[in-house]
């Protein structure tokens, strides 16, 4: 029994975009081309059949910074909708990947008669903004091992399938691409990445990325600590 006065905490309804928005022909992208940059600009959004997206965008020094790392049933693209004015920005398949997309117009009409999708689109746009508020946060007040941990534990549980022997597998991820997302080196990530896997909380070679989250989560409460 609920105590009286007592107040319950309910968690909104998440909707699902994929629901509302109708199926479109697939596009494949090989690995290493671009699905839109400054020079072609996105028209819409995008939707991981297969495969895995980087978003990156360029600052005034000229690096690359990784605005998103994307994988399958995983929306990208969505500052389209803002209109040509938006920050041009590139999307990169970091494998042969396959696509859909819904350009603006087809948004617009969906909503019309699935208002529901709108909802979907202004939650997902929100947990991005909470998600960036996160690493905003996490560059400011953690050192770089803490960063590199919670970004190798984020990837694991958004693009990582459960192995037999409790780990987490993913594919391969380059340090670059790391260190782009964090905010640091290719070398300083290669050190931490061999300092995670001595402690056991990764294995990793170029088949791909083994995380083993009890351990990882562990070692990144010490890390902030």
């Amino acid at each position: 029994m609920i105590p009286s006065g007592a107040r319950v905490a309910i968690q909104p309804q998440r909707e699902d975009a994929l629901v509302y928005l109708p199926r479109k022909e697939l596009i494949r992208v090989r690995r290493g081309n671009a699905v839109y940059d400054q020079a072609r600009l996105s028209t819409g959004i995008y939707l991981i059949v297969q495969g895995r997206v980087k978003v990156c965008v360029t600052l005034e020094d000229g690096t690359q910074a990784a605005a998103g790392i994307y994988g399958r049933d995983e929306f990208f693209g969505e500052t389209a909708l803002l209109g040509p004015a938006a920050r041009p920005e590139r999307a990169t398949a970091l494998e042969d990947t396959t696509l859909m997309s819904w350009n603006r117009a087809d948004i617009e009409e969906q909503i019309e008669r699935q208002p529901r999708l709108g909802l979907a689109l202004l939650q997902m746009a929100v947990n991005r903004c909470l998600d960036l508020q996160a690493r905003l946060e996490a560059l400011a007040n953690e050192k770089t091992p803490a960063r590199v941990a919670r970004a190798v534990a984020e990837f694991a549980a958004r693009l990582g399938t459960p192995a037999e022997d409790g780990a987490i597998h993913m594919a391969p991820l380059t340090h670059q691409l790391i260190a782009e997302y964090v905010g640091t080196s290719r070398e300083i990530v290669t050190f931490q990445m061999n300092q995670l896997r001595q402690a056991g909380c990764i294995r990793y070679s170029r088949r791909g990325i083994d995380v083993y989250l009890p351990a990882l989560k562990e070692h990144l409460a010490r890390a902030i600590r």
